[in-house]
């Protein structure tokens, strides 16, 4: 089950998946306990990601070390693959862990990107959604959304599937941060936005290829609805979308992140 650098992105066996089963909803039930213990984890119109029926590319702000957790909550009991570094994946234990919990190789550069679209019937097969973080690090805690890479947004205008935008407000609680009895973590709250279409965006060259600059104003477009949503937010309640508790960019461990 271990997955090897050039291999196959997905194992759709029945040993696999059934694996995968006994594996994804213990632990996630597990997982989430500890995401509500910390953040007082909510939602937020989840039923925009139960009632779609079809395919879709999924983006969110990458907050907290337990985000796949919180987003894989969006869609339960339905699942959704998570890409993550290929150096994550091929390592020899937590490698099969993070595959049978949902974790999809992504290997560096272009021709990463290209794999995904190639092995697009495989990934779509039993899971209807794929989801990136655009901002490409995680950011903890972090309400000012970093700029977006495009990959994600390559991969819905080649394949002609929404990006449904999943974006993670922090509030400050009751009590003002860093006074006595405030809390030591942010509540989170992940809302699911409105699903934006490719077609709105792309644009195409004279040899039918996209025009990456099109993908680059899709790519803006989607980071430009989540900022607005944010502000929104901290306007409505002051104590939403804080910075408060920003700690900067999470550092990577070899192997793992």
């Amino acid at each position: 089950m271990r997955y090897k650098k050039g291999g196959p992105l997905i194992d759709n066996s029945f040993l696999f998946r059934l694996c995968s089963a006994l594996t994804f909803y213990p632990v996630w039930h597990i997982a989430q306990l500890v995401n509500i213990i910390l953040y007082s984890t909510s939602y937020g119109d989840r039923a925009k990601l139960r009632k779609y029926k079809g395919r879709a590319v999924l983006v969110s702000n990458h907050t907290t070390f337990l985000d796949p957790v919180l987003v894989s909550g969006a869609m339960m009991p339905g699942r959704t693959w998570h890409t993550m570094l290929e150096k994550t994946v091929e390592t020899p234990f937590l490698g099969t862990f993070t595959r049978l919990l949902g974790g999809l190789p992504l290997p560096p550069g272009g021709s990463g990107i290209e794999k995904i679209i190639a092995s697009s019937e495989a990934i779509f097969k039993y899971r209807r959604f794929i989801h990136f973080y655009p901002e490409g690090e995680c950011y903890i805690y972090n309400q000012k959304i970093m700029p977006f890479k495009t990959g994600a947004f390559y991969v819905a205008a080649r394949l002609g599937l929404p990006v449904f935008p999943l974006l993670t407000v922090f509030s400050e609680g009751l009590l003002k941060p860093k006074t006595p009895f405030s809390r030591r973590f942010p509540k989170e709250r992940l809302v699911v936005l409105d699903p934006v279409y490719p077609s709105a965006y792309i644009r195409y060259n004279e040899d039918g290829s996209i025009a990456m600059p099109s993908v680059k104003e899709f790519a803006a477009a989607v980071y430009e609805i989540m900022c607005k949503e944010i502000d929104r937010r901290r306007g409505l309640d002051g104590r939403d979308g804080t910075q408060s508790y920003f700690k900067g960019r999470m550092l990577r461990i070899k192997g793992v992140n």
